[in-house]
């Protein structure tokens, strides 16, 4: 199993925090692994606890999201020609973290934005980060504000295989070029974040 996260109840409802999407290993307990990059997406979609609450591996249930992440960042590791870290993991971060399959639904429930649990690994530093949010949408606009905050060495967001800037990030925050030898230097100098 290669995507882990922990999940806790608040208010009655079901909240999915510190997802993680192994790159080649797994880890025994949650103090494990190397951070090597974020993915900011919408809301935790269809992946469900295998066991109850706390920190596991989950249930993909059909989500496709977080293979997808984990075949990307594998094949940028190989085309960079760099060895994946031992316990290398790619962080999942969301828009909002109530759990529902149903984004429609989920975004009802957690208005308004301000009320909503944040993951604490949200203020962390990051080394890469892809913003795989989509585009304008102002159901969802009026979560994305916390994320300009955010600490990344190389932000990039992917819509289709086209690489976008969103308007909405500063000035440090936008695109920059993803070469090869970009992307063999972010790969090859990411040092551990816990």
């Amino acid at each position: 199993m290669s995507f882990y996260a922990q999940f806790k109840k608040h208010e009655d409802c079901l909240f999915r925090f510190d997802t993680r999407t192994y790159l080649n290993s797994n880890p025994h307990s949650q103090e494990e692994g190397k951070c090597v990059g974020v993915v900011i997406g919408k809301n935790p979609g269809s992946a469900k606890p295998s066991n109850g609450l706390g920190w596991q591996a989950l249930d993909l249930d059909g989500d496709n999201m977080l293979p997808s992440i984990r075949n990307r960042f594998i094949a940028a590791y190989q085309r960079a020609n760099v060895p994946i870290p031992l316990l290398a993991y790619v962080r999942v971060l969301n828009l909002f973290y109530l759990c529902n399959p149903t984004l429609k639904e989920a975004l009802e429930a957690t208005d308004p934005p301000r009320t909503c649990p944040k993951c604490a690994t949200e203020q962390q530093a990051y080394h890469i980060a892809w913003f795989a949010w989509g585009g304008n949408d102002a159901g969802l606009n009026p979560f994305k504000g916390r994320f300009r905050r955010l600490n990344a060495d190389a932000p990039s967001s992917m819509i289709g295989r086209k690489e976008k800037s969103f308007p909405e990030l500063p000035p440090k925050a936008s695109s920059r070029s993803t070469s090869k030898a970009c992307a063999k230097n972010q790969l090859s100098n990411i040092s551990p974040i816990r």
